[in-house]
């Protein structure tokens, strides 16, 4: 008698044990929002992430943003997608059906005005004509597998998005490749959703450079539909001080994820939208506008060879 007491102690509360995990489930699942909220309470609004950078939020009348803002003239495209036949001759992009032999491929503007590149699979081609060239890169040992996402960043660089190669859990990275000599160099861990909402570049008018919002990690509201947006912003500078690019801050959701970046009398003004996606279920926000004062030699000095690059300072500011 005293062994089924305890198998029926031992049952009772493995039932009562799973009764709570559900339970916790579906308060997560019915509050999700309200849990999100409560989660972005502990993310800094900024962080410096250069020496020297400094960030004061600008006051405006600005009125809330377009739903799908898009950031302004100069914004470096993502590659243009096409087709690949079987006999090697490219096709503007469209539909493909189940069966259908053609292959998608990446065209991205060559380095030193060359002929535009065709990125197939792990390789690189100079395209010629309506055909593929002479193949330029083999990519076959780079740590990600393919091309997910492809993107201009500068006259040095191009961004890849692709699966770290061998990864059966198919996670997706972010890399900047080097269109002299194809080094590879990791950018983001953990990006955002790169089909949904691509790293946004920018080459405001008197800027001697470009500008690169990374987006990493992800806030959800819900599921399904509009209901996520980027964690984290990271605002990059590529100069002719950093041509390999420089982390200048992290902007939190909080801050506002980065959607348009000006350049006014030597400062960044860099917008950034905090309005919550639909399924939050809440008006939109007016954007955020921070005024971002660089540190001498960012812009228009050449770098020192040998010169180290700054270590990271965590610095943040309330709002």
């Amino acid at each position: 008698m005293e062994i089924l007491k305890w198998i029926g102690q031992g049952f009772a509360i493995f039932v009562a044990a799973v009764f709570i995990l559900f339970a916790y489930v579906f308060i997560r699942m019915a509050f999700v929002a309200q849990f999100t909220e409560l989660g972005l309470l502990r993310d800094r609004v900024l962080r410096i992430l250069l020496p020297g950078v400094s960030i004061k939020e600008a006051p405006h009348q600005l009125p809330p943003l377009e739903w799908e803002y898009e950031s302004g003239a100069g914004a470096v495209p993502k590659a243009t997608s096409l087709l690949l036949t079987p006999e090697g001759q490219l096709q503007p992009e469209e539909s493909r059906f189940d069966g259908d032999p053609r292959q998608y491929v990446d065209e991205l503007s060559g380095g030193d005005s060359q002929a535009p590149w065709i990125l197939y699979e792990s390789r690189i081609y100079q395209r010629n004509g309506d055909t593929l060239g002479r193949e330029i890169a083999d990519l076959s040992d780079a740590p990600f597998a393919g091309f997910g996402y492809v993107a201009g960043l500068s006259s040095e660089w191009f961004l890849v998005a692709g699966d770290v190669r061998g990864d059966k859990n198919r996670n997706s990275r972010l890399w900047q490749v080097s269109k002299k000599n194809f080094e590879i160099v990791l950018l983001e861990k953990n990006p955002y959703f790169t089909f949904s909402r691509p790293p946004k570049t920018f080459t405001p008018q008197g800027f001697d450079g470009v500008l690169v919002a990374v987006y990493s990690g992800v806030v959800s509201y819900g599921f399904g539909g509009d209901c996520s947006r980027p964690r984290y912003s990271i605002l990059r500078a590529y100069t002719s001080t950093y041509p390999s690019g420089i982390d200048l801050a992290r902007f939190s959701f909080r801050a506002g994820t980065i959607v348009d970046v000006d350049w006014q009398d030597g400062t960044l003004m860099v917008i950034g939208d905090p309005s919550r996606p639909a399924a939050a279920g809440r008006d939109r926000m007016p954007p955020r506008v921070w005024r971002v004062e660089l540190p001498d030699g960012i812009v228009g000095m050449p770098q020192q060879r040998g010169a180290a690059e700054p270590k990271e300072l965590n610095e943040s500011l309330e709002g």
